[in-house]
């Protein structure tokens, strides 16, 4: 029992490392969070990781039932890669087009009236839109989850804990730094940095959709 245990622990350390160099890495996910902080409020962005959280606790039970070697189809691949894309670009033109006209400004407690069921799909919706992040799951996520079931239940729970604690701290981190800087911006460096944001995701669309049809 005391050496599975620590092979769980050390597996949770792994998931950890390995997930905060995913999680640092930049991406829709990233963009999304910012802009959500600064139109919305920080906890609007935070609730974004229950969804990514939920997400990834089903992808794990899907694990157990095969789901990885659909993942791997390439038609499932460029699938993804279109969808994933053309969410992204109709997510980014949507900011972009409030920034440019002025229809999205910093608000403060923007996110008090909010439902809380908004940011939770949002989470899952940015996270199935990011093939990379599929891909991940696929391929460095599958073994780490053989290896959590290799240990059994503890190894798992170990592994998912270990992966979510990477998420939480690195976008605790951004959304505490980007929630304080939100009072600081006025209001056309605050659409400026919106515009940016939204450009960014269009860009990355713009990219999966080519990529899923062989142009990239």
């Amino acid at each position: 029992m005391n050496e599975q245990l620590g092979q769980a622990f050390a597996l949770g350390g792994a998931a950890f490392l390995v997930g905060l160099s995913g999680a640092m890495s930049p991406g829709p996910y990233l963009t999304v969070t910012i802009t959500r902080t600064m139109t919305r409020g920080p906890l609007s962005a935070a609730l974004m990781l229950v969804g990514h959280a939920l997400l990834e606790g089903a992808l794990l039970i899907g694990f157990a039932f095969g789901l990885q070697n659909v993942l791997r189809m390439p038609a499932v691949a460029t699938a993804l890669a279109l969808v994933g894309g053309a969410i992204l670009i109709w997510m980014g033109q949507g900011l972009l087009r409030g920034a440019l006209s002025g229809s999205i400004v910093p608000v403060a407690h923007a996110d008090a009236a909010e439902s809380r069921l908004g940011p939770v799909l949002q989470g899952i919706t940015v996270s199935l839109s990011n093939p990379y992040w599929t891909l991940w799951w696929a391929t460095i996520g599958v073994k780490l989850a053989s290896d959590g079931l290799a240990i059994g239940a503890v190894g798992i729970i170990a592994f998912f804990i270990g992966h979510e604690l990477a998420d939480i701290a690195w976008y605790g981190f951004v959304i505490a730094a980007v929630s304080r800087g939100r009072g600081l911006l006025a209001e056309r460096p605050y659409r400026v940095v919106i515009g940016a944001c939204a450009a960014f995701l269009v860009y990355l669309g713009a990219r999966f959709v080519l990529d899923g049809i062989g142009v990239l």
